[in-house]
């Protein structure tokens, strides 16, 4: 193999001595290292830089006069040089202030590609097949569609000996516009590889992994690998933070969440603890309804799939604070064991009570991260907390204090307390004395049911539980 000095025509000394005055590279020696690096700049230019994972510089003036070109109808096949040519494919999403993108606009496309294909040259790959990628699954089809016909059929025409566009050869129908990343997805599944190996698998730069076309793959992977959740939901949540660039809530974030949150309805709570950590991660608190709000090119399966998960991801927070609540705030197990069986119908909840509860309930891992978004400090007398909790129609309260009454008012009743905390100033708002029982009792008859009222946690011929079954039954219209 010829070593570093031959392949660059210069043998240098083995000791350069600097005295001070001097260079410590002789001048001779500097002016042929600088005749050599012009000539490797110029295979350099010939090759060009393959999969580039950054653009050239001068993509906006190229674009602009590429517009200006257009708008004055003049011929322009000479007035792009080569370097300019493969600035011009990563152009093509480029948008002026008053002008669509090349790829936008029919026109300009085709005369870009027209003009591309007079010059044509194999490093053109590189800028088209992210522009390609970047605009996979685009409303404008006709554009994409025009711009899959051009490219695909010269990478398949491909002939040189560079290695990388030989692999995008080989992995062409991975690129076809009907399904090509949905063939890759489940491919990867199917061989049971990442989903963090798709851009190494295609030999593209790591970069690419934000571009569109990788959203079809990520939901193709899940869809083939949905019976093994917990074997690659680490994976996955990977590469939905660098496909999202760690935005929250985007489309493909909602999307694949939702799925996972659905697939893994009846898996153990630990992995749907780390589910359920996810979401909050890649999308958020399914208590802040914009956040989980359908795209609107979101299909009928896609709501679905979306309302389903956040219905589901609401239970597991539900019995996870009503877990904690009763454990950290009354330590009573019988409360807790009722209101469990009611989780799944449990719409929504806050909690009210005294700043230094909060911070208990924020040290406890379970519920950590969305005591926030669900507490609210008030004062309180006797260091008192209310969970407030809407089930069916109507608004119900249980207190920490084990002597205090269980409260229930319609949901829609001028009487019932808000949830609003702007309207809160104390726990003891949502207490009230005059209130009638829910239900009257005599030995284990029950009688006299109300719609609004209290009942006391007091067992007699019937436990309280018995007692609160036949009321939410009756008047709540649950059953569990």
């Amino acid at each position: 193999m010829n070593s570093i000095y031959e392949i660059i025509g210069q043998n240098f000394p083995p000791i350069f001595i600097n005295d001070g005055k001097r260079s410590i590279i002789p001048k001779l020696i500097l002016e042929k290292c600088q005749k050599q690096i012009s000539k490797l700049n110029s295979i350099s230019e010939k090759l060009g830089d393959g999969m580039a994972t950054n653009p050239p510089l001068g993509i906006q003036e190229v674009y602009h006069k590429f517009i200006n070109c257009i708008q004055s109808n003049r011929e322009f096949s000479t007035d792009f040089d080569k370097r300019e040519l493969r600035t011009l494919t990563f152009a093509l999403n480029c948008k002026g202030y008053e002008n669509d993108s090349i790829f936008e606009n029919l026109i300009y496309l085709n005369r870009c590609l027209a003009l591309l294909n007079g010059s044509w040259r194999d490093s053109y790959i590189s800028g088209l097949l992210g522009c390609y990628l970047t605009n996979w699954d685009n409303a404008n089809n006709k554009s994409f569609t025009t711009l899959s016909n051009f490219l695909l059929p010269k990478i398949e025409a491909y002939s040189g000996s560079r290695a990388i566009f030989q692999e995008i050869k080989n992995n062409l129908n991975y690129f076809n516009e009907r399904n090509g990343d949905l063939t890759l997805g489940a491919n990867l599944a199917i061989s049971k590889r990442s989903i963090l190996d798709a851009t190494k698998f295609l030999s593209l730069p790591d970069q690419w992994i934000t571009y569109r076309y990788f959203s079809g793959v990520i939901n193709a992977y899940l869809e083939k690998s949905k019976n093994r959740i917990e074997d690659i939901i680490d994976d996955v949540s990977i590469i939905l933070e660098k496909h999202s660039n760690s935005t929250k809530a985007t489309r493909i974030n909602k999307l694949i969440v939702s799925k996972i949150i659905c697939f893994s309805i009846e898996s153990s709570e630990i992995l749907q603890n780390k589910v359920k950590d996810v979401a909050f991660r890649l999308v958020g608190d399914p208590g802040i309804p914009s956040l989980w709000r359908p795209h609107e090119n979101f299909n009928r399966e896609e709501i679905e799939y979306i309302n389903k998960a956040r219905y589901i991801l609401n239970e597991w927070i539900t019995r996870q604070f009503i877990n904690v609540f009763f454990e950290k705030c009354i330590n009573d197990r019988r409360r807790k064991m009722f209101w469990l069986k009611f989780s799944k119908k449990i719409t929504s909840f806050k909690v009210f009570g005294p700043s230094h509860l909060r911070r208990i309930l924020k040290r406890d891992n379970r519920i950590s991260e969305y005591v926030d978004g669900r507490f609210y400090a008030v004062h309180s007398s006797g260091d008192v907390s209310a969970f407030m909790f809407l089930l069916g129609e109507h608004k119900m309260i249980e207190f920490s204090n084990p002597g205090y009454a269980f409260y229930a008012y319609k949901a829609n009743s001028s009487s019932a307390p808000s949830f609003d905390p702007k309207y809160v100033s104390s726990v003891d708002d949502f207490r009230d004395g005059n209130m009638p029982r829910l239900v009257l009792r005599s030995g284990n008859h029950l009688h006299s049911y109300s719609n609004e009222g209290r009942l006391e946690h007091r067992d007699g011929g019937m436990t309280w539980e018995e007692v609160f079954l036949e009321w939410i039954k009756n008047k709540a219209r649950i059953n569990v």
